[in-house]
């Protein structure tokens, strides 16, 4: 059992370093990301099982969208994904351009299986989009987590309330035991940012500043969340 676990988190280490490193091969793989996180929304948006994530897209500050969150695990579990956090203007309510990150973590406990999920998570206050652009989040301590749906499955998101830092809400595919969010890491990828952008940048200017031009990839995106 201890060998298997340790095999899955050394294969989502390789995912992990895979994703992270060649720069020069890094911004076809971001245009990638945003092309594949536009029809991620716009999975949620056919779905009638997400009808409620509008209420919560629509109140967010901003919104992480993570395509194809790997989390597997028997008894020793891990989890990654690689995504995209967009902010509104809080005068305009104008999306702004994509500020690449990355979310990693690992757990201890009764859990089996292994799991793909295109995932949304929506920011629904100042304080936590400020922690996550200063010095990315953990959940559970610096920001608190609640579930929407997953799959089939019915979370604490069905019933629309605000009062949590961050919702996430899951389109699975697989099976896992359970849904396990604190502990994770949600951090920058500022190579990514960089190759994207051209230049050294960090989130807060990408999302703040509004000092970057949208490409064709970012206007279709920013076309989906006004759908919401």
């Amino acid at each position: 059992m201890v060998k298997s676990a340790i095999r899955l988190i050394a294969v989502l280490a390789l995912v992990t370093m895979g994703l992270a490193g060649q720069p020069a091969q890094a911004q076809s793989e971001q245009q990638q990301l945003v092309e594949r996180s536009r029809l991620v929304l716009d999975a949620f948006l056919s779905d009638s099982q997400f009808e409620d994530v509008r209420v919560y897209v629509q109140n967010a500050y901003a919104v992480l969208i993570m395509p194809q969150m790997l989390k597997g695990g028997f008894l020793i579990g891990a989890n990654y994904g690689t995504g995209i956090l967009l902010a509104r203007d809080p005068q305009s309510g104008a999306w702004g351009e994509p500020a690449f990150y990355g979310m990693g973590g690992g757990s201890i406990g009764l859990q089996v299986g292994l799991q793909s999920s295109d995932m949304i998570f929506t920011i629904m206050n100042q304080g936590a989009l400020d922690k996550l652009l200063a010095h990315g989040v953990k959940f559970g301590a610096d920001a608190g987590v609640a579930a929407g749906p997953l799959g089939a499955e019915v979370g604490a998101g069905t019933t629309t309330h605000l009062g949590e830092d961050i919702y996430a809400w899951g389109m699975s595919q697989g099976l896992f035991g359970g849904f396990w969010l604190d502990g994770s890491l949600l951090l920058p990828k500022n190579d990514w940012n960089q190759a994207y952008y051209g230049r050294p940048i960090q989130p807060e200017e990408i999302v703040r500043q509004r000092s970057v031009v949208a490409s064709a990839e970012v206007s279709a995106l920013h076309d989906a969340l006004t759908r919401f």
